[in-house]
């Protein structure tokens, strides 16, 4: 039996990549040793069988550039030290570093330098993701930095694997080898959102319009602009509801928007739900929202929202960016200008008016996303860690 550690700057088991990686390594007979965030009131370490978790003392914070370094830094840190000690240990036959940020990989150096092979798991852009959040001009002299960080951290690692085909090229155009690098997606987790398991409710069954979206509440995912939307309905000529599940620092502003445009009575924000109980909230509902803002950085980011609801077979309007059409047709999402509250409420009328069309574009995301299954994924993924652990001697890179 192989020991892996997996470094990733989240929570768990509130990350779901991580989750389904995990379940995959040790499903396959490894044991696994998870370095994480420490949320509030959470055990230090804890153990499950074959899987360890080990949480340090660093939750989110999110409080500008200043935070976001000092937190980023501080894991880094105490991931460094406390994976070291542990390999003293426990031998590890692999360690896997989730991003962002991507010189986390530094983290995993010192155990890099005995010999076990380091695999980095691009879950975004960092210099996308730095040019989006920290788009201050003080700031633009750090992107060559940030740029340079990605394509060290690359360099360290022995291979690399990230989120979708889109990341993969844009890497290989900063320098990475084509064989160097390799697509896990983030793919719903089959076992859990299973149609079969939960099946749907007919199309606004009780003359109500359902509408969805979940999300770590952020800027970038346009919650406030399906407000907006929303309030663009008529609730007698389409009587209607929105849904929100999740949580996160954009809250605030989607509560101002709430108020500021009167959809009180039509949009609830429930919060975090367990993520064992989504695929049953998304078989209740009719359509599923995924607003996110035509910006740079979500280019080449490929909503997990829209694989989920696809994976339910749940119709659903989704922003026009590349990504997501890199991997479904307009048969399978109708598609939106990002940002544009009135094309959105526009195209939720017209689902709401053709409940056929609206089921079939439901069924056509199903069977497009079916070739993105996480089970097709997770047998690749073990078979790259598996590989890796089978590598022989030295530091190669």
């Amino acid at each position: 039996m192989s020991r892996i550690a997996m470094v990733v700057h989240a929570v768990y088991p509130g990350d779901p990549r991580i989750r389904r990686q995990s379940d995959a390594l040790v499903g396959a007979g490894h044991e696994v040793d998870l370095f994480c965030l420490r949320g509030p009131d959470e055990a230090p370490a804890e153990a499950d069988g074959p899987m360890r978790i080990v949480r340090l003392p660093v939750n989110r914070t999110f409080t500008g550039f200043a935070g976001h370094l000092a937190e980023y830094l501080a894991f880094a840190g105490l991931a460094a030290i406390r994976l070291a000690r542990e390999h003293r240990r426990r031998r590890y036959d692999l360690v896997q570093v989730g991003t962002v940020p991507d010189f986390l990989a530094f983290a995993a150096l010192p155990v890099r330098l005995t010999g076990v092979p380091l695999l980095l798991d691009l879950h975004e852009d960092m210099p996308e993701f730095f040019r989006d959040r920290f788009a201050h001009p003080l700031l633009r002299p750090l992107h060559p930095l940030v740029t340079g960080s990605a394509s060290a951290s690359a360099a360290v690692s022995t291979e690399l694997i990230t989120v979708h085909e889109p990341l993969r090229q844009l890497s290989i155009a900063r320098g990475v080898s084509p064989d160097k690098i390799h697509v896990v997606m983030n793919s719903a987790d089959t076992r859990l959102f299973d149609s079969a398991a939960h099946p749907r409710r007919p199309f606004m069954a009780d003359g109500v319009l359902r509408l969805v979206h979940h999300s770590n509440l952020q800027r970038i995912y346009g919650l406030d602009v399906a407000v907006e939307a929303v309030a663009l309905l008529d609730p007698v000529a389409l009587p209607h509801r929105l849904d929100v599940y999740g949580d996160g620092p954009f809250r605030p502003d989607v509560e101002a928007a709430i108020a500021l445009t009167g959809v009180a009575d039509r949009v609830q924000l429930h919060g975090r739900v367990a993520l064992d109980d989504l695929p049953r909230l998304l078989a209740t509902s009719d359509v599923g929202l995924v607003p996110s803002r035509p910006e740079p950085y979500l280019q080449y980011s490929l909503s997990t929202k829209l694989l989920e609801y696809a994976a339910m077979g749940v119709p659903t309007v989704a922003s026009d960016l590349r990504t997501f059409r890199a991997h479904f047709t307009d048969a399978a999402v109708r598609y939106v200008p990002g940002g544009d509250p009135g094309a959105l409420a526009a195209a939720i009328r017209e689902l709401a008016a053709a409940p056929a069309a609206a089921e079939a574009l439901g069924r056509e995301a199903q069977r497009q996303a079916s070739a993105y299954a996480w089970d097709v994924q997770a047998r690749r993924y073990v078979e790259i860690a598996e590989r890796l652990i089978g590598r022989e001697g030295g530091v190669a890179a």
